[in-house]
């Protein structure tokens, strides 16, 4: 049984999940299984998979593509998981490699880990390859992504800095669900994730961290230590519907039986689709 279960939200971008599964192979933390949870992907990402031969246990989740319904296939994957930790990232992001190892040195019960990421630009995303993610370019600080900053093809590039962790670390931030790791009974505790956000956006992810902390349980920071980078790519959906839901849901949240009061396959609840894989 691994330690950790890694659960990799993704839909098509297949060149660019490649490339967050190459930062995976590399981790100095191996005592872990990878669950790509798809939500429904065209047939080029579960060919690719098939293939497909990592270091580490994969599983490929797939559902049917019946618009954004990511909450549901990550609740998928939680029932899935052998770890009893669980350490949530996209496929469209970069690890350093001491990514796992950060978040299993910080684990605590009753407490989950939030970290941020360094947001790249497109065109430099697309200029990406496996030799520079093996060869430690998204290891934390270099000449090369500082550049990179200079030039604005990176955000927020002081993320990597790894000393600020000590001044700015515990500064309070939103949650990212590309970047974020709770024991595995915790996030069961409050039902997982509401499937009732079908619209991107982030407010899937405000609403986890608030039911958790409604559910008594308190976010801790990796910011600055836990190093990500962000593949840019192009977003067509707008991201109002999900945060009006998160606006309508957020005043009804006020106490622990609140947090768990959500459409979520782990209550037991189901969706309409058909699954495979």
């Amino acid at each position: 049984m691994p330690s950790i279960t890694v659960i990799v939200g993704t839909y098509n971008y297949l060149d660019y999940l490649r490339l967050t599964l190459c930062s995976l192979e590399r981790q100095d933390f191996t005592d872990f299984e990878v669950i790509v949870a798809d939500d429904g992907s065209g047939p080029e990402v579960g060919e690719w998979l098939n293939g497909y031969d990592p270091p580490y246990a994969l599983k490929h989740l797939w559902q049917e593509d019946f618009g954004f319904r990511k909450c549901r296939i990550l609740n998928r994957a939680v029932k899935e998981a052998e770890g009893k930790y669980l350490l949530f990232i996209d496929a469209d992001c970069l690890l350093a490699r001491d990514f796992l190892s950060v978040h299993w040195k910080n684990r605590k019960r009753g407490t989950f880990l939030g970290g941020r990421r360094i947001m790249m630009g497109r065109p430099v995303s697309e200029s990406v390859t496996a030799r520079m993610i093996t060869g430690g370019r998204f290891d934390g600080f270099t000449f090369w992504g500082f550049w990179q900053s200079l030039l604005g093809r990176f955000k927020y590039y002081e993320e990597c800095l790894r000393p600020l962790a000590a001044i700015r670390g515990e500064s309070p931030f939103s949650l990212l669900g590309s970047n974020f790791s709770i024991h595995k009974e915790d996030l069961k505790a409050v039902n997982g994730f509401d499937e009732e956000y079908e619209s991107r956006g982030g407010g899937e992810d405000t609403d986890i961290a608030l039911r958790l902390r409604v559910a008594g349980f308190k976010m801790r920071s990796v910011r600055y230590r836990a190093l990500q980078f962000h593949l840019g790519h192009e977003i067509i959906e707008a991201k109002s519907a999900s945060a009006k839901l998160y606006k309508e849901k957020e005043g009804l949240i006020k106490g622990p039986e609140d947090a768990k009061k959500i459409k979520s396959s782990l209550a037991g609840n189901r969706d309409r689709g058909t699954d495979n894989g």
